[in-house]
């Protein structure tokens, strides 16, 4: 039975995956969707209402091999008393984030 569902868990991703492949205009690596390259103004605009409105957010940092899927994490931006960015995933992760890494940043 367990194994029945682990298929099926497997198929569906391979579906979803073609799905995104045929309907998206945004390259897919690894069946990820690549996000276009923001610019830094859109960026920096998008960080500002992200930080001060709380939204719950997604990054997409930009990859050092043009093979391999861009990293993403989601969660919500503050910023601390040196001006360092911070992203807080489930009350227990945290991470510094450099903006100059970003690919693209989504209200999720």
């Amino acid at each position: 039975m367990q194994n029945l569902n682990l298929n099926r868990v497997a198929l569906s991703d391979r579906v979803a995956t073609a799905y995104k492949e045929l309907f998206s205009s945004r390259p897919i690596i690894q069946g990820q969707v690549v996000d276009a390259q923001m610019p830094e103004s859109q960026l920096t605009y998008f960080i500002r209402q992200a930080l001060d409105r709380h939204y719950f957010v997604r990054l997409q940092f930009k990859s050092s091999n043009p093979d391999i899927a861009p990293a993403v994490a989601m969660g919500h931006l503050k910023e601390d008393t040196a001006g360092h960015l911070v992203l807080k995933q489930d009350h227990r992760l945290t991470t510094i984030v450099a903006p100059r890494l970003l690919r693209s940043i989504q209200r999720f």
